[in-house]
């Protein structure tokens, strides 16, 4: 199977499941209604278009579903109903969150972010 050359695609979407992953320790799967997808500048944006509906397609049923791997201490106590933004490569297996990203992940409550987030 051949790799997919380096990309890199924002997502930012509502929570519906999550479970360990079957194969990776320490990494869980979350399925996520995908409410954005956008490019991130200077790499390829593989995943983005599959997530968009083609113009003349007529209106979506609905968001995008998508199952994405994320390392589970990213995740904290993030399950259905939260709100996840983070940055995702196409790989044979998937999509799949930074290993490390360069800002934090972090998953939003339902109903938004704790009081006084991002006060500083």
């Amino acid at each position: 199977m051949v790799s997919p050359p380096p990309n890199l695609t924002e997502v930012s979407g509502s929570i519906l499941a999550r479970r360990p992953h079957p194969t990776l320790p320490d990494w869980d799967v979350v399925s996520l209604a995908v409410d954005s997808s956008s490019p991130v500048p200077g790499v390829r944006d593989i995943a983005g278009p599959r997530l968009r509906t083609p113009p003349g397609e007529g209106p979506p049923a609905g968001p995008p579903e998508v199952d994405v791997a994320v390392r589970r201490d990213l995740l904290g106590a993030a399950g259905p109903g939260w709100h996840l933004t983070c940055r995702v490569k196409l790989t044979p297996d998937g999509l799949m969150a930074e290993r490390r990203p360069p800002r934090a992940v972090a998953p939003d409550p339902p109903g938004g972010p704790p009081a006084g987030a991002g006060d500083g």
